[in-house]
């Protein structure tokens, strides 16, 4: 059997309903549509904690986040690093003879990145700060630190999730290059907060217009 070509597309707190092949009644996202109609789009996948460091542990080494050890988000009391020489899946696609290349958020070890866990590429997301810096563009507003806030300096062109694709394209051209299969990784940070957006994507969704969770105004009456 050939191996395949596979390219994983990890954005940061999507949830699956927020998006347009999966039903959402106003959210328009078709080019995510379009990968999702063309490639597998993951409706059941369940994270195993809801906190961005051990959930990114445990899709490295298939390991629930009490297995591997890492259970707190890093510069937090419980911080760990994952045990040296955990097995995780880039280490055996690697031995498995493919090449891997990563870009976008890590978020798993403070001190080693993707290629301790073997992938040979790594295009840290850092890098699109220091873009912005080359450019003479002014770092992304961070008043609040969580939402509603738009990055005036910017076209969407420059975005840091234009970025993302730019490097996943980059990768995909250093990919083709290797006479071998690949696996490359993209994970984007947004909409994790705080998710600074340029215009016209700002204003797309009047928060007016985005009804309530059903639960929202939940007082939590007569529950433990």
């Amino acid at each position: 059997m050939t191996r395949p070509n596979i390219l994983l597309i990890h954005a940061d707190q999507h949830r699956a309903d927020c998006l347009g092949v999966n039903g959402h009644p106003f959210l328009r996202t078709p080019n995510l549509d379009q990968l999702a109609a063309e490639g597998t789009n993951f409706t059941r996948a369940y994270t195993p904690i809801p906190l961005c460091t051990p959930a990114r542990a445990s899709l490295l080494t298939g390991q629930w986040p009490m297995q591997h050890g890492v259970i707190a988000n890093h510069g937090t009391e419980g911080e760990r690093a994952l045990p040296e020489g955990i097995p995780t899946f880039s280490q055996a696609l690697r031995d498995a003879g493919y090449w891997l290349g990563y870009t976008g958020k890590w978020g798993v070890d403070p001190q080693r990145d993707p290629t301790h866990f073997g992938f040979h590429l790594y295009l840290s997301e850092k890098e699109y700060a220091r873009r912005r810096q080359a450019m003479g563009i002014p770092p992304r507003p961070h008043q609040n630190r969580w939402f509603g806030e738009v990055d005036p300096h910017i076209t969407p062109e420059q975005s840091q999730l234009a970025w993302g694709a730019d490097m996943t394209i980059q990768l995909l051209q250093h990919a083709a290059q290797q006479d071998q299969p690949f696996f490359l990784r993209w994970d984007p940070s947004e909409p994790h907060l705080p998710n600074v957006v340029p215009e016209p994507y700002a204003s797309m969704y009047p928060p007016a217009s985005i009804p309530p969770w059903p639960n929202f105004a939940d007082d939590l009456a007569g529950k433990p």
